[in-house]
């Protein structure tokens, strides 16, 4: 049994990098010095409690020619659970909130550009009779959770984000490194050589999944890293805060905002005329008291006054984006998407 300064010290590294090796939990072990059942151990308990929720691969979905984006509608209390129902049956919509503004749901979805968005939620209205609004991400400022499983909380370092992205040539997505991201997608079980039975699940070598994750190809791996769910894990409030920001203080205040290890994720965003706040941030805590404190602390050190917390009560769905899901290509193929909008 670890202590608890063990675990969370466990906890935190494989939130920043899971170690990319054929055996990675005896890596792991190495690391803090102890033993690799106790290790195995430690990963059970979380998976047996739904504190773990899984470690994979998180990729960057313009690299691979997709475009996502935040999307907001305003939905009737009465239309609710229809409207959930049908959002939650679309592959790539990965995370579904309720929340507690006159915009009151909240996805993210990510579709090849080929398809694009509006396509898709174009859609979406048609199968539910609701309009919604894309807030595409314009800049990223600070991008990773990292949960002090001891004070509840997030402590996130800020690290340099590439400006410039180069995109995956087509060509080189050929059938066979789709498979690869679609197996690195996939959790890595609890054994001793992981790596080697995820890849014989799809048809593939030890060495294709460890090759790929170790060189990124075009920088199209992010992280490979574990996810906690906050809410097992005692961080209830999920906190987003928009902030409204002049347009030639942006940068600098996305920059700043993003220097606090409370936060999580930082972008500015489109807007519209009936939601003009363009800089947003994930903050996470135990209780309301106490990420208000965090946000009206920050508030004051970085002198930004015009903000909304929106708070979600029920989360709906959330799952890690995948890409090239034959899931995606099938349901794009049943209603023709390309076609859709022309014929409708």
């Amino acid at each position: 049994m670890l202590k608890e300064e063990q675990k969370n010290q466990l906890a935190k590294i494989i939130q920043k990098g899971f170690p990319i090796d054929p055996n990675p939990y005896h890596k792991l072990a190495e690391m803090l010095g102890i033993s690799y059942t106790e290790v195995l151990s430690q990963f059970e308990e979380w998976y047996n409690s739904k504190i773990l929720r899984e470690i994979s691969a998180v990729m960057e979905g313009d690299i691979l020619h997709y475009e996502s984006a935040l999307v907001c509608a305003r939905v009737a209390q009465e239309d609710l659970d229809i409207v959930v129902d049908t959002l939650k049956k679309h592959p790539t919509i990965t995370h579904l909130y309720l929340r507690n503004y006159d915009f009151n749901l909240w996805f993210t979805i990510s579709v090849p550009t080929d398809s694009g968005i509006e396509n898709h939620l174009y859609y979406l209205k048609y199968l539910t009779g609701y309009d919604y609004y894309p807030l595409r991400r314009k800049q990223t400022f600070k991008i990773g959770v990292n949960f002090d499983l001891v004070k509840k909380t997030n402590q996130t370092e800020k690290t340099e984000i590439p400006s410039t992205k180069i995109k995956f040539p087509k060509n080189e997505l050929t059938e066979k490194v789709k498979q690869i991201i679609r197996a690195i997608q996939t959790s890595l079980p609890l054994s001793d050589r992981p790596f080697k039975i995820l890849a014989k699940e799809y048809s593939l070598h030890e060495e294709d999944l460890i090759n790929f994750l170790s060189t990124s190809p075009y920088g199209c791996v992010r992280k490979y890293i574990a996810t906690f769910n906050h809410r097992n894990l005692g961080v209830s409030y999920n906190a987003m805060t928009v902030w409204k920001v002049p347009e030639k203080e942006l940068e600098l205040k996305g920059n700043e905002l993003a220097n606090f290890p409370e936060v999580s994720h930082c972008y500015s965003r489109e807007t519209f005329s009936e939601f003009p706040y363009n800089l947003y941030s994930m903050i996470h805590g135990p209780d309301e008291s106490t990420v208000h404190q965090i946000v009206k602390n920050i508030s004051n050190q970085i002198h930004l006054f015009d903000y909304l917390i929106l708070y979600s009560p029920i989360e709906y769905k959330k799952t890690r984006l995948k890409y090239f899901l034959l899931e995606l290509e099938e349901w794009e193929k049943n209603i023709n998407i390309l076609e859709f909008k022309i014929l409708n």
